[in-house]
């Protein structure tokens, strides 16, 4: 392949002929380096427009580092000369052509390439320099020259390691020397994991570094990683030379290299044993390792190598101790309590533990749970080790912390007792097949627990006491029942004493067929019920059918529903059936079956039926099973006193359920179009108001009250519900057939005194208000003013116009006095006894306190008018008399629109204008802090205005100076208020308050005024009127059309 190709030049049409051929030669001898110099420039075409687009061979990386290597220094100092980038190319891994020149010794290259402008210490993409380089290839000279041209000795690469860890790693001798003899007093310097260079030396067995590293001083006891020193690596990396060494030569007592812990206390025999190498571990004893080193956990180098089942390193610490010093060993314990046979057996490692017994190790010894070695190793399924115990004479009656031998833990594990060993050792030991734990449980509990059936034949077989009972007074038989051991149980059954177990009651009353039931088995069931299995009640009463029902085990159920039809309605002593516990547990299933299989609904103990007990536990799916059964209305409408009825306790409590029950109170024609003429849709009231409830005794005397379930709906907030259509039309009808009458003539009487009252108020105003005004306007003009020109008091017009004398009340406005004192006397004594049944409640509404104020008012404001009786009824003030009346009429005329809120579309707007008036109220109530504090600022700005210190607005023509001109509406703070009001609703008139002020200079301070002007548009006006549109569009409607 042509070299343009290879390396992907682009290509183009060369000329034919024999100067095509001179120009491929030309090319190819560029390519491979053999072009002489002579020979550069006679291509006349390689200098034309096309030499762009080839590579220039001597920008190329490979070339240079080639050159490089090689110490063709004339070459590339010529070719850094033509371009001084070619200096700083680097190759592989980020290398520079320092790093090139260092890794092959080329001095002249180095010293050629650092006086150009290579920096010493550039790193490659590892982190490396030129040291590093030098160091892995123990270039001596090399490294001399960089440690001459001031190289960073200290320098890491990425893991950490400098120079001298790498001569360590790489057994570079010579390198190693010349940097120890530069970097005396960091002979010791940590590296990755805090390992120093001797540590590195030791792990790979190098031992002219391990000697060198010593000679200059490195320490033999510091702890690099997990605290680990030399002899420690040495003796885990298995290099016995290094360990002599280190022995002989680091001048370092043996007793403190060998005795020296890790972070976990581990000493190098440890990890010797750790390595498995027999050879170090011999070498270690014999140079005086002690064998009974514990660590942290306590354990020896001995319970290491048992753990491990390393026997060759379990004999060779025999042979070096001698018999009396490894009987010794064998009684240390670790943390736990084990001796080195314990962790022998924990991992069944057959030839040690035999070997470990052969030497007299302690086989009764009890770990810190009670567990001797057999009973470990029956526990972790080492059978072989257990075997081994029993022939050694392993105690197999001793028992642990919980009570439990050897032969609890073995059967747990399924197997039969048919081998030799068991057999020897149950028959020289006849009370291990009933020994029982610290819970009583017996061997073959477990056995029928875990459903062992070649176990528990097993046991039986060697005479395993079936009916053995334990603390709870629960057998085998109740065990096998209550884990759903079909076979285990049905074996039982077989047993000899099979028919005398079938019927045993635990402690509380329960048999197997009780435990098989609240476990729900069905299998078991079946065969306990098909072996005569009895239905008998519990110490509690309860039946296996309530405790089926109680965990929703609807097919267990339906067994004895099928064959014992009575326990259907058995109750328990707290008078509960099954159907109530299953409301209780929230059973739905079982729940739709008893309903469907004829469950009578019956009240416990605590006078609740089913779905009270559901309602009162908040267990919506139960509640759902009920109102979406066949017997829904059957349901709904059982009186209790819990709640009256259970739709009251649905409404306050699970109003989701209350909506599937109203969606069943529609019914539609089936059988027509809804477009026909016969279609027609029927709304059932009898969840609403079920008939009986007059004779209920109420928990609660509240439910007493008319319309029960709308109220509930009303107090508990549950719009969804009124807004339904079972609801709305129930509420249409009550309004219709009793609510319209009643309350039709209440407001027909309201009314009536509402006339009255308006015409007493606009007919006093022309007969008594407007004569005491004259009156007092000529007393106050007499009393304070001269006659003059505008005023004579013996003019006729004064006379005409003042008032006569006032006459005495008629009969019809005395009538309408009358009446006026009838209905408010006769609402206040209303009022009375409404305050005497609602106690303190009477107090949360606002209402009362307005009709207490439109009575007194009202009633105050008819006997103010009676002073012109022979014997006045009341004497009051003509002032206060009308500002009473202006208060009554107000309020009477509001009060009546408060009654209109019961009728329609006019109710409606109603309700939404209340609802608007109380969030203004609130809304008002924060922002009143802005409102006083606009007002408080306004007033400080502008009390008066100023005439300006301006010559031009005095040379006005017409000008008029008055000082009554200078007052402003802010000059007090209770006018501030109210102009600061007036502006909240759009009274701004600028131009005359503002704008004209900041014109002729008469504003004391216009920019802060402006400031504040702004501030007051922006954050009271648009903001209050933007938070009132917002709120208001969120559930106006629906709320009105509820409460109205």
């Amino acid at each position: 392949m042509a070299p343009w190709k290879r390396f992907g030049f682009p290509s183009f049409d060369y000329p034919k002929g024999n100067l095509g051929k001179e120009v491929m030669g030309g090319v190819e001898k560029i390519f491979s380096g053999k072009a002489p110099d002579s020979a550069r420039g006679k291509c006349p075409l390689l200098r034309n427009e096309h030499m762009e687009d080839f590579c220039n061979i001597n920008d190329s990386p490979a070339r240079l580092t080639k050159m490089a290597v090689d110490g063709k220094q004339a070459d590339l100092q010529r070719l850094i000369n033509e371009r001084r980038s070619r200096l700083f190319v680097c190759g592989a891994g980020g290398r520079t052509l320092l790093h090139y020149a260092a890794e092959s010794g080329q001095l002249q290259m180095m010293d050629f390439l650092i006086q150009a402008g290579i920096q010493v210490d550039e790193k490659d993409d590892e982190g490396e320099t030129a040291l590093h380089l030098a160091v892995m290839k123990d270039k001596e000279k090399v490294v001399q020259a960089l440690i001459a041209l001031k190289a960073d000795l200290y320098a890491r690469n990425q893991k950490q390691e400098t120079a001298m860890h790498m001569a360590a790693r790489t057994n570079s001798v010579n390198a190693l020397q010349c940097l120890l003899e530069s970097m005396v007093d960091s002979v010791d310097i940590p590296g990755y994991y805090c390992e120093t260079p001797l540590h590195l030396s030791c792990s790979f067995g190098y031992l002219d570094c391990v000697r060198l590293l010593m000679k200059h001083g490195a320490s033999c006891l510091a702890g690099g990683k997990m605290g680990l020193s030399a002899c420690h690596i040495a003796a885990g990396k298995a290099q016995p030379e290094v360990v002599m060494c280190i022995l002989n030569e680091s001048g370092i007592p043996r007793e403190a290299l060998l005795g020296k812990g890790d972070e976990e206390n581990r000493t190098p025999l440890h990890w010797a044993v750790i390595k498995g190498d027999v050879n170090m571990v011999k070498l270690l004893i014999e140079h005086g390792s002690q064998v009974d080193a514990q660590t942290c956990d306590q354990s020896t180098p001995l319970h290491l190598a048992c753990s491990q089942g390393l026997l060759d390193i379990v004999e060779q610490v025999h042979r070096s101790v001698g018999s009396g010093d490894f009987q010794n060993i064998l009684g240390v314990v670790d943390a736990q309590g084990m001796t080195p046979l314990h962790r022998a057996v924990m991992f069944d490692h057959e030839n040690v533990t035999r070997f470990l017994l052969l030497k007299g190790a302690p086989v009764d010894v009890q770990d810190n749970e009670g567990r001797t070695p057999l009973t470990l190793a029956s526990t972790r399924s080492s059978f072989i080790s257990t075997a081994v115990l029993l022939d050694h004479g392993a105690d197999p009656t001793i028992q642990d912390n919980y009570g439990k031998n050897y032969l609890h833990y073995y059967i747990t594990h399924g197997l039969p007792l048919d081998c030799a060993y068991m057999k020897a050792s149950i028959s020289k030991y006849a009370g291990l097949l009933n020994a029982k734990d610290k819970f009583g449980c017996t061997p073959l509990h477990y056995a029928a627990q875990n459903g062992f059936l070649q176990s528990s034949n097993s046991l039986v077989s060697f005479g395993a006491t079936v009916n053995a009972r334990n603390k709870g007074y629960q057998s085998p038989f109740h065990f096998a029942a209550k884990y759903g051991r079909f076979n285990t149980v049905k074996s039982l059954l077989d047993s000899c004493r099979g028919q005398n177990i079938i019927n045993d009651s635990d402690a509380v009353g329960h048999t197997a067929l009780h435990a098989a039931a609240e476990n729900g088995h069905c299998d078991v069931v079946q065969l306990l019920m098909a072996r005569g299995a009895l239905t008998h009640k519990a110490f509690n009463g309860q039946t296996p059918l309530h405790l089926a029902a109680a965990n929703n085990y609807r097919e267990v159920c339906r067994l004895f529903v099928v064959h014992y039809t009575y326990l259907l309605d058995s109750i328990d002593r707290n008078g509960d059936t099954a159907l109530h516990l299953a409301a209780a547990n929230n059973a739905s299933k079982v729940i739709e079956f008893l309903l469907t299989a004829g469950a009578t609904l019956l009240l416990n103990n605590s006078k609740q039926s089913a779905i009270d007990v559901a309602i009162q536990n908040r267990h919506q799916e139960a509640a759902t099973s009920m109102v979406l059964h066949d017997r829904w209305e059957e349901i709904l409408t059982q009186l209790s006193p819990t709640y009256g009825w259970p739709v009251l306790g649905l409404i306050e409590h699970l109003p989701d359920v209350m909506l599937i029950a109203l969606d069943r109170c529609i019914v539609r024609k089936a059988d027509s179009h809804p477009l026909s003429r016969e279609f027609y849709i029927e709304f059932r009231f009898n969840l609403l108001e079920p008939p009986g409830l007059e004779n209920v005794a109420y928990a609660n005397e509240l439910n007493r009250e008319a319309l029960k379930a709308l109220n509930v709906m009303v107090r508990h907030g549950r719009t969804d519900l009124l807004s339904h259509g079972v609801c709305s039309s129930y509420i249409n009808n009550k309004w219709a057939h009793y609510g319209l009458p009643v309350y039709g003539l209440n407001l027909a009487v309201y009314s009536l005194f509402l006339a009255l009252l308006t015409y007493l108020v606009i007919s006093g105003v022309q007969s008594s208000l407007v004569p005491s005004l004259k009156i007092a306007n000529y007393e106050n003009i007499v009393a304070f003013s001269d006659e003059n020109k505008t005023f004579n008091t013996q003019d006729p017009r004064i006379s005409r116009w003042m008032p006569e004398k006032a006459g005495k009340v008629t009969g019809f406005k005395l009538s309408v006095m009358v009446l006026i004192c009838i209905f408010t006397g006769l609402n206040m004594a209303k009022e009375l006894i409404q305050l005497y049944h609602q106690r303190g409640q009477y107090f949360r509404d606002f209402a009362n306190y307005m009709e207490w104020f439109l009575y007194i008012s009202s009633t105050v404001f008819v006997l103010g008018g009676c002073q012109d009786f022979e014997e006045p009824v009341l004497f009051i003030g003509w002032r206060v008399r009308w500002q009473l009346g202006a208060f009554a009429i107000f309020i009477a005329w509001f009060n009546f629109m408060l009654y209109l809120q019961r009728f329609g579309l006019m109710g409606i707007y109603v309700v939404m204008f209340l609802g608007v008036l109380k969030t203004l109220a609130r809304a008002l109530l924060v922002f009143a802090c802005l409102i006083v504090a606009f007002s408080l600022a306004f007033h400080v700005l502008l009390p008066l205005n100023l005439y300006p210190n301006d010559e031009d607005f005095f040379d006005r023509p017409n000008l008029v100076i008055d000082i009554n001109q200078l007052r402003t509406a802010h000059g007090h703070v209770s006018h501030s208020l109210i102009r600061v009001i007036s502006m909240l609703l759009g009274d701004f008139d600028t131009i005359n308050n503002y704008i004209n002020p900041m014109l002729d200079h008469t504003m004391p301070f216009p920019e802060v005024t402006y400031f504040f002007f702004l501030a007051f548009v922006v954050t009271v006006s648009i903001l209050l009127m933007n938070l009132l549109a917002r709120h208001f569009t969120m559930n106006l409607q629906l709320t009105a059309y509820v409460f109205g």
